[in-house]
């Protein structure tokens, strides 16, 4: 835990009374209490505020009903001090976060460090969904049932979240280092926005190859799916073909028409047995017909 010779809160915005919003600009807090607000930086009142895109690390990446989301965290630094503006649910993040910053010699250096340590929460949870992701591919290849398939849509699903909240920080960062290359910045400053900066671009690129493996994945399996419905089709018709033909002739014998061997009782077995003798054969030759193209693919 760091120690500072300047003004430092985490403020709970859902905590707050009416008398003590007034000492925080209303567009500030409108900004802390949207819980979709995007990552930005900008002036407000003459100081520099961020969003930054919190990664929750309250659920489990493994369990097939967590997807991993983004939160986002408003950060206000003023000349004096740094006010974070955290909420009910991202609270216990910032002071995770905090933990990992050790010293700091002023606002700026520890909203930088902050930025930083947020950014580190992302690798853990990135190197879990890369062994889970090998995992799954191990798993889909053995069964791509349905409980593989649901794991798949889930990190999927994650993945998307993480690459948004990921690149929106890279991007935040980089108009960060646009504004701040003017000013008169420490060293340590200046290597911090650096260090925030490789981070957040590392996490952006860890994101998108994982997104584009999960793309590419469902898109294999899919097709499997689809290919696999279209043989289950095809043999259902097959069937239901087979099934026709001995209803079709078994019918001839409950109309009143002259037919041979009508009068003899056991007739009906033999009709049956002959009957079926036909389908199975025909069944068979449909399939080895449909499937023909599967078993000699043509070669260019």
């Amino acid at each position: 835990m760091f120690s500072s010779d300047f003004g430092f809160e985490i403020i709970n915005v859902d905590d707050l009374s009416l008398q003590e919003e007034k000492f925080l600009p209303s567009e500030l807090l409108a900004y802390a209490r949207d819980e979709n607000e995007s990552s930005f930086v900008r002036d407000i009142e003459g100081h520099l505020t961020l969003v930054y895109q919190l990664l929750d690390t309250q659920g489990h990446v493994d369990d097939v009903r967590h997807v991993p989301r983004v939160i986002p965290v408003t950060l206000f630094l003023k000349e004096d001090g740094l006010f974070v503006l955290a909420n009910h649910k991202n609270i216990i993040l910032v002071k995770k976060a905090l933990n990992r910053v050790e010293k700091v010699d002023s606002p700026k250096h520890l909203l930088l460090s902050l930025v930083t340590a947020f950014s580190k929460q992302y690798f853990d949870v990135l190197d879990t969904i890369s062994e889970e992701r090998d995992k799954l591919i191990n798993d889909l290849r053995k069964r791509p049932n349905k409980s593989n398939l649901a794991r798949l849509a889930n990190l999927q699903s994650g993945t998307v979240h993480l690459m948004m909240g990921t690149k929106q920080n890279f991007e935040m960062l980089t108009d960060l280092q646009n504004i701040e290359q003017d000013k008169e910045n420490t060293r340590n400053e200046k290597m911090q926005l650096q260090d925030a900066i490789i981070e957040a671009r590392q996490l952006s690129n860890m994101c998108s190859l994982n997104s584009q493996v999960f793309q590419e994945l469902s898109s294999s399996y899919n097709n499997v799916l689809s290919n696999n419905l279209n043989d289950n089709v095809t043999t259902l018709t097959i069937i239901s073909i087979g099934i026709s033909i001995i209803a079709m002739v078994t019918s001839f014998y409950g109309m009143n028409v002259k037919l041979p061997f009508d009068s003899v009782d056991a007739v009906w077995v033999l009709i049956i047995l002959i009957t079926t003798i036909i389908t199975i054969m025909l069944s068979i030759v449909m399939y080895i017909y449909v499937h023909k193209e599967d078993n000699h693919p043509k070669h260019k």
